[in-house]
């Protein structure tokens, strides 16, 4: 009896985890998050290599019939969207699913922040991002995900143009006499007002 106990309490487990899994997609943990992954460099091993592949197999199983029995859901689209680029690493896929959640919704804010930080991950598409930010903002302007997606967003083009301009001010040269004083003298140094 112990054995059956054990079987079942094992496959309570499993259940208990796949739920808490689904739910994390369905509900979010905050779409922007990108769940421990690293933008998939080795994601593509969970989803299809190995891994826990069996798990996310089921997921992919889930999903695919929820999409297949309501193909124009936006929310089933997009959360299918969302597990393949966060959990799998597999961006065209996800491309693929964000753009016919965009075709079922186009003012669903999630989507297009997501949609939108997909297009600045993969392309680095500055101009293309934005685009689809503002879209999202303008659709849920007080919805903390897209605001928070869309700060991010701001933050590393910023973070992308401070790199190009320390690359460029590396290459500027100064002028010969910028460190000369008055009269073609040096400048005044710290050292000289103090005695040693």
């Amino acid at each position: 009896m112990g054995k059956e106990s054990d079987g079942v309490e094992e496959s309570k487990q499993r259940i208990h985890n796949k739920v808490r899994k689904l739910q994390t997609l369905t509900m979010g943990s905050g779409m922007g998050s990108d769940g421990g992954s690293d933008g998939g460099s080795d994601g593509g091993r969970a989803c299809g290599g190995g891994g826990r592949g069996s798990d996310d197999d089921g997921t992919h199983a889930y999903y695919q019939n929820m999409i297949e029995a309501n193909p124009n859901n936006a929310l089933f689209l997009g959360n299918y969207a969302k597990f393949l680029k966060e959990v799998c690493g597999d961006y065209p896929k996800a491309e693929e699913y964000l753009e016919r959640a965009i075709l079922a919704n186009p003012g669903d804010a999630n989507v297009l922040s997501l949609y939108a930080n997909l297009i600045w991950q993969k392309e680095k598409n500055a101009d293309r991002a934005e685009g689809y930010f503002d879209r999202a903002v303008k659709s849920a302007p007080d919805d903390c995900y897209v605001l928070a997606s869309y700060a991010k967003f701001l933050w590393d083009i910023e973070d992308e143009d401070k790199d190009s301009h320390h690359k460029t001010d590396q290459s500027y040269t100064y002028p010969s006499d910028l460190f000369q004083g008055t009269y073609g003298r040096p400048h005044a140094t710290a050292g000289q007002f103090w005695e040693i």
